[in-house]
């Protein structure tokens, strides 16, 4: 009798340390959430890889789990579900469960994904989702927002006004992933439509274009295919709109400069820049 109860009594202490631990590893806004109508559980018990199941939350509150048939779960807490599937798979089937309980999406919870994504919309929040998860959710960036800025727009705690900032999409794929922050509920992302250029005068293929990221005069220059046949690098200039003013203002562009590696000369182009290339004079 002594060693069933000293069994018994560790196999207790084992199975609330490895609850305390799978509660411990749960993301923070898992652990307070209150389950909803359309939410996604993964269900695990532990030795038992028989009965991992994931399951949605149907419209009258109740999931299906392995041997004890329906639980309505709405408005409980994943600690809360844990302690009842394991309560009700100890009764006959299964001496000491130590069950884990997770979310696999949010219904209750959304993000929205606009501007320049092939499919914008409302989306269900899932665990772990990123702003790139966000955007891949959204179906990707279109070729008209390749190269536009990536926008967050969050709710501010206790009311009603949007917070906005800037993603550097660039840094989060190449270098810093902490810029690839993790989305909230009612977090909206913006995708902008690329920003524009143009190209005139004396080159081969004058016209608009796609402001890509460090763009300079000499790479405008090649895109638009080169000087033409009368094209001077002496009389090579930017007309920029000078801001709240409906006027441009004229920026001369020292070509040769450039070319021979004075990074200083090879001016970088901003959206709306008017990029000119006259005639040679004789």
């Amino acid at each position: 009798m002594i060693k069933n109860f000293v069994v018994g009594f560790f196999m207790s202490v084992h199975i609330s340390f490895m609850s305390f631990l799978c509660y411990a590893d749960e993301p923070k806004e898992q652990q307070y959430y209150k389950v909803s109508i359309g939410d996604v559980l993964d269900i695990s018990v532990l030795d038992h890889d028989e009965l991992k199941t994931r399951t949605p939350v149907l419209s009258d509150g109740l999931i299906s789990f392995p041997y004890i048939g329906s639980i309505n779960v709405k408005g409980m807490s994943l600690s809360d579900i844990e302690k009842e599937i394991s309560k009700r798979l100890s009764g006959s089937y299964i001496k000491y469960p130590v069950v884990s309980v997770s979310l696999t999406s949010y219904e209750s919870l959304k993000f929205f994904v606009y501007g320049e994504v092939l499919k914008p919309g409302k989306y269900a929040l899932e665990s772990n989702m990123t702003i790139l998860k966000a955007i891949s959710t959204a179906g990707g960036i279109t070729q008209d927002g390749l190269y536009g800025r990536i926008k967050l727009r969050r709710k501010q705690k206790g009311g009603s006004e949007y917070k906005e900032s800037i993603i550097d999409l660039n840094s989060t794929k190449e270098s810093n992933m902490n810029c690839d922050r993790l989305i909230e509920d009612e977090d909206i992302v913006v995708v902008e439509r690329s920003k524009d250029f143009f190209v005139y005068g004396e080159v081969i293929k004058p016209g608009k274009y796609t402001l890509e990221d460090n763009m300079t005069v000499l790479k405008a220059i090649s895109i638009a295919g080169g000087f033409a046949k009368y094209g001077s690098p002496d009389r090579v200039k930017i007309l920029r709109r000078v801001s709240g003013k409906g006027e441009y203002e004229s920026i001369k562009v020292d070509i040769k400069g450039a070319v021979k590696g004075n990074i200083s000369k090879d001016v970088c182009i901003e959206s709306g820049d008017i990029l000119v290339v006259l005639e040679g004079i004789l």
